[in-house]
């Protein structure tokens, strides 16, 4: 926390102290909510995995379409939840807009991919390294019915391989995690960048 040099100056401190106290919020919440983000979409990648719908090429397409659609609702939750906590953490006499918002999503749509990352690589090199094998095959599968030549995919073959690699399919995860989450923090951040109205106090009866 930065330290107060000039405290002769009213309100000094107190400036520095709330700047530093705003950035550890922000910080907190932005760990917190991006590591739920990455929980989250472990639980479902497990049960995908534990069902074998990550083991068979025919159902790859169905589980690609569930982890989409239980992503979308994991981001946005978290997102939101993690906008709305920031915001009642915010003092009533400090400014909150579409750029607080905004910022707090962005910090944990990138703690959620920086999370989501490595534990994306333990899942593809140690946890289901088959899981190449099965992409592997439906991209195969998936020339074959463009109706190319065997010459040809036996050529694209090593080019998808490489791209199979643990490393790369997670840093390519992790860019897209991050992508998407930004547009979900710019959506999002429109309905939380107005503070709640608080309910005006009740008027009280005149002593008798």
């Amino acid at each position: 926390m930065s330290r107060c040099t000039h405290p002769e100056v009213t309100g000094h401190c107190g400036i520095v102290f709330y700047d530093d106290l705003s950035k550890l919020v922000v910080m907190k919440t932005s760990l917190t909510y991006g590591f739920i983000m990455t929980l989250c979409g472990a639980f479902i990648s497990l049960a995908l995995f534990f069902s074998d719908f990550h083991a068979d090429p025919d159902k790859l397409k169905l589980a690609q379409n569930i982890g989409l659609v239980t992503g979308i609702i994991i981001s946005v939750g978290c997102v939101l939840l993690g906008m709305r906590e920031k915001r009642a953490d915010t003092p009533a006499d400090k400014p909150w807009g579409y750029g607080s918002a905004l910022g707090t999503g962005v910090m944990i749509g990138l703690f959620g991919a920086l999370f989501g990352a490595v534990y994306n690589y333990v899942y593809f090199a140690f946890i289901d390294p088959n899981f190449r094998e099965v992409i592997l095959q439906a991209q195969i599968a998936a020339l074959e019915a463009r109706n190319l030549s065997s010459a040809q995919i036996e050529k694209a073959e090593p080019m998808i391989r490489k791209m199979l690699h643990p490393a790369i399919m997670t840093g390519i995860g992790a860019i897209t995690a991050f992508l998407w989450n930004l547009v979900v923090s710019l959506i999002v951040a429109a309905f939380v960048k107005s503070r709640v109205a608080s309910a005006p106090a009740a008027p009280t009866a005149p002593a008798a």
